[in-house]
């Protein structure tokens, strides 16, 4: 499988392929743990467990014009110009993005922490270093105070049949807004999420309710666990509720 790395805003409509393969991704989680990706040598990849995972970083060239249809280019040439002005935005503005390295258990949301560019060379390319750290999600759950009814016995009859109503209304809405997806090889959680969910970024809400298939798929292929999703295998069944 050949490697590319994508990164994509999350809520905005502004994405790039970067266009040319770094020889090797650095994964740094805080001092805790420590990995290096090597890129152009991949065979199996591991990403190390728990909660720690801090950020990724490259180096790597932004092809000039001399290099316009070059072999290695990935996708579509662009102006080196081009990168450093969205990359800039991203900084700035703490965009919320999606980085994936295809070939390789990245698959983060993050944010761009900083950038480095050099120009270098006759054929106008650009040396440049990089690096993302994770965004993380806070989830905040709140409770709304229970209505008072009235103590009669008729006022509490009929609140309990609307609640029953109310149930099976709700129990029919959430039956014909449920889907049964069977993932194939190259599927990832935030692509079922984006296409099904319209926002790659629910793809937690997909592992969330499948957490047990998912994890026992992960198992039956050797692995002590899918990594929150990171690894998913073909033919596994996921419930997905819209």
């Amino acid at each position: 499988m050949d490697t590319d790395i994508y990164i994509e805003e999350k809520t905005g409509g502004r994405s790039m392929r970067i266009p040319w393969i770094p020889e090797s991704i650095t994964f740094d989680s805080n001092g805790t743990r420590f990995a290096k990706y090597e890129i152009l040598k991949v065979g199996e990849v591991y990403i190390p467990s728990g909660a720690n995972i801090h950020s990724y970083a490259w180096k790597s060239l932004l092809p000039g014009e001399g290099r316009r249809d070059d072999i290695l280019q990935r996708g579509e040439w662009q102006d080196p110009l081009w990168y450093q002005q969205i990359w800039s935005a991203w900084r700035d503005y703490g965009t919320p993005l999606h980085l994936l390295v295809t070939g390789t258990p990245i698959n983060h949301d993050v944010y761009l922490e900083d950038y480095s560019v050099d120009y270098k060379g006759a054929f106008g390319d650009y040396e440049y270093s990089i690096s993302f750290v994770d965004a993380r999600q806070i989830s905040v759950n709140t409770t709304q105070p229970a209505a008072q009814t009235s103590g009669t016995s008729a006022n509490t009859e009929n609140a309990a049949a609307a609640q029953e109503a109310q149930g099976q209304t709700t129990r029919s809405e959430t039956e014909s807004s449920q889907k049964t997806y069977t993932v194939t090889d190259s599927d990832t959680l935030w692509g079922i999420a984006q296409r099904f969910l319209g926002d790659g970024a629910q793809w937690d809400t997909i592992y969330n309710a499948n957490r047990e298939a998912i994890e026992n798929a992960a198992k039956q292929h050797g692995r002590s666990s899918s990594d929150q999703g990171h690894w998913i295998y073909a033919g596994t069944k996921l419930t997905i509720r819209k």
